[in-house]
């Protein structure tokens, strides 16, 4: 049997550096699959870089709780990679993180760090259609004091 096709990637984006590599892996073994960068509001500088062709940085804006993931401007090689790859870009609100974060820890007993649930509120934020499609997240980072992560859920 072969594993069914992923047709959707949800990846987050700071520097680049993670998109880059799985966009490019995803870009040679399975081209069809469409690949959505995410990143917190306000720092969207791989969205805007892809939506404008060329490598922008954003201005200093108001902090998110995805701290991980405050790049202004996406590195050279990640903007290549994802540019070959034909990536596009979404952006989430903390509060969306925060009811992913939740949602991960209620129903799948994942511990995520801010960051590391972008992606999964980016796939249950509605902005992108997901239907009858296979669809994979990068979930990744536990980087959060318990302290934090308690907040975290306390506002979700």
């Amino acid at each position: 049997d072969q594993p069914a096709a992923t047709d959707l990637l949800f990846c987050s984006v700071g520097g680049g550096g993670l998109i880059g590599g799985v966009s490019l892996a995803f870009h040679y073994l399975s081209p069809a699959t469409e690949i959505i960068g995410v990143e917190p509001e306000g720092f969207n500088g791989m969205g805007s870089s892809l939506a404008h062709g060329a490598i922008e940085t954003m201005p200093i804006g108001p902090k998110s709780i995805c701290d991980g993931l405050m790049s202004r401007r996406p590195g050279d090689a990640p903007f290549a990679a994802v540019k070959t790859a034909g990536v596009h870009g979404i952006t989430v609100d903390d509060q969306s993180v925060r009811r992913a974060m939740r949602i991960a820890f209620e129903r799948m007993k994942l511990v995520l760090e801010p960051s590391g649930a972008a992606s999964i509120a980016a796939l249950l934020g509605g902005k992108v259609d997901v239907k009858d499609k296979t669809v994979l997240v990068v979930a990744t980072g536990g980087n959060v004091s318990l302290a934090d992560f308690m907040a975290h859920m306390n506002h979700a």
